[in-house]
């Protein structure tokens, strides 16, 4: 019932049954996606979920597919697509900045228009792959600095439809974390956000940009790969922790942890979203057999039955 409601309804955005979801995700694997919805306008988001706030299907959100893992065989529900909402607005007075950027926009594009217009704030994100919208919600960050830092409104699509403001009084953040956005299945979609910088000295955001570079030039660059595996621990490193626990090149089908970078898993020879979730499932037992520490998963694991 639900699928014809969506085709029904959704006047803006291509729907597909049996979507093959392996392209969309950075590692190249996963099976398919029973429907897959791909918005160009915000009121066909507000309709999806008030059809869903009736009927009840699952839901995933999918931003550039950099930071997910999928799993194999049919995924039951609706794969969202934020693709093709990328519009951005810039409005500058003097000394500062603010973006309006919708969630699809891209994350390296923001960095490299920011440090080219000689506004600073964003230079940690250098590097980092993805959409806006992937950004905030995990608030993506690195050397103390995140998203969230940046962050003087979000708007958002509510559970049953209806659009809201949250202004920065309104929400919370640390590592890895938004409040607004903590919950899974998700009870709210990320529609834009602004985000606001200031006039910088071209020199150091120049110097700030290469810091960034040099930090990220020991991870994998040329592999199928969704970035970290599992978020850091307090006070310590998941790489240091894998890798002191002799988890590099470690194997499980076509999935392979990195000999670069150990919390780095790669798609190394046609691996299944099965192969992936095993390896990463083994090496948090080692780490936690090794040094009593128990990762938590960075990668989203979408479609599996049990989590890691």
């Amino acid at each position: 019932m639900w699928k014809t409601d969506l085709k029904n309804n959704l006047k803006c955005s291509l729907l597909e049954e049996g979507k093959e979801l392996a392209p969309l995700s950075a590692l190249g694997a996963g099976g398919r996606g029973e429907l897959f919805v791909e918005p160009t306008e915000l009121r066909d988001i507000s309709e999806l979920f008030r059809i869903r706030s009736g009927e009840n299907f699952p839901l995933y959100i999918l931003g550039g597919g950099t930071n997910v893992v999928f799993a194999d065989g049919d995924l039951e529900g609706v794969v969202l697509s934020t693709r093709r909402l990328k519009g951005w607005r810039w409005d500058i007075d003097g000394t500062n900045a603010v973006l309006e950027a919708e969630t699809g926009c891209l994350l390296p594009r923001v960095v490299s228009y920011t440090s080219k217009e000689g506004f600073t704030g964003a230079e940690f994100a250098y590097g980092i792959p993805g959409t806006v919208g992937g950004a905030v919600a995990g608030n993506a960050g690195t050397g103390g600095e995140s998203v969230g830092d940046l962050l003087e409104e979000v708007t958002t699509v509510e559970e049953r439809g209806d659009v809201r403001k949250w202004g920065r009084g309104e929400f919370g953040y640390s590592y890895r974390h938004f409040s607004l956005f903590s919950s899974f299945p998700p009870v709210r979609f990320l529609a834009s956000c602004k985000m606001k910088f200031r006039r910088g000295s071209p020199f150091e955001i120049e110097r700030k940009i290469e810091l960034f570079r040099r930090t990220r030039s020991s991870q994998p660059r040329d592999a199928k790969s969704a970035g970290c595996a599992f978020k850091n621990p307090p006070g310590d490193s998941a790489g240091r922790l894998l890798d002191v626990s002799g988890c590099k090149g470690l194997c499980v089908g076509g999935a392979v942890v990195s000999e670069l970078h150990a919390n780095f898993v790669l798609n190394g020879n046609n691996a299944t979203g099965a192969d992936i979730f095993r390896l990463m499932e083994s090496c948090r037992d080692i780490v936690f057999q090794k040094t009593g520490v128990r990762l938590e998963p960075e990668v989203k694991l979408l479609g599996f039955e049990t989590g890691l």
